[in-house]
């Protein structure tokens, strides 16, 4: 009988210890997900920005053409040295490499993110990513309106 007790109290702890990681962190103050598309072009294009909105405070963002399925992740201001950043929602874990231009300010741009990447669909699900960079980590979590942003931005790119 107390083996049985002892490893059902060690399932649940495992259980909770696996919900304590994949956590939704809190949303930051003044900080939401903003989507804004550019039909100025011949394919319409759109941005998904972590952002104070009216500033130029945005830790990250993403780009895609409508329909694409092709998303790219962008940061300004970021270390010249910078060739990879970590991004994660829930279980999904993507490590995405990419380059970073100098010429005002250094801005990374990463290599191409499928669009129905297991991230990219944890992503648009949760509502919140964490990112590890150059400077460290970072936790990006929508309000209930940044949720739906998310949504609509990976509709967009995926079509």
């Amino acid at each position: 009988m107390m083996k049985r007790t002892m490893v059902s109290v060690a399932s649940m702890l495992a259980v909770a210890m696996g919900s304590a990681a994949s956590a939704a962190p809190a949303v930051n103050d003044g900080y939401d997900w903003a989507m804004r598309v550019n039909d100025e072009e011949r394919a319409q294009s759109a941005i998904l920005a972590y952002e104070v909105t009216d500033t130029d405070d945005q830790p990250l963002n993403f780009r895609c053409e409508e329909g694409g399925n092709r998303i790219f992740a962008g940061i300004s201001g970021n270390s010249p040295d910078l060739t990879a950043i970590e991004l994660v929602s829930g279980d999904a874990t993507l490590r995405v490499a990419g380059t970073t231009e100098v010429e005002e300010m250094p801005y990374f741009s990463s290599d191409e993110i499928a669009g129905d990447s297991p991230f990219i669909r944890a992503f648009a699900a949760n509502g919140w990513l964490r990112m590890t960079d150059g400077r460290g980590t970072t936790d990006m979590a929508g309000t209930a309106t940044g949720k739906q942003v998310i949504k609509r931005f990976v509709a967009f790119c995926t079509g």
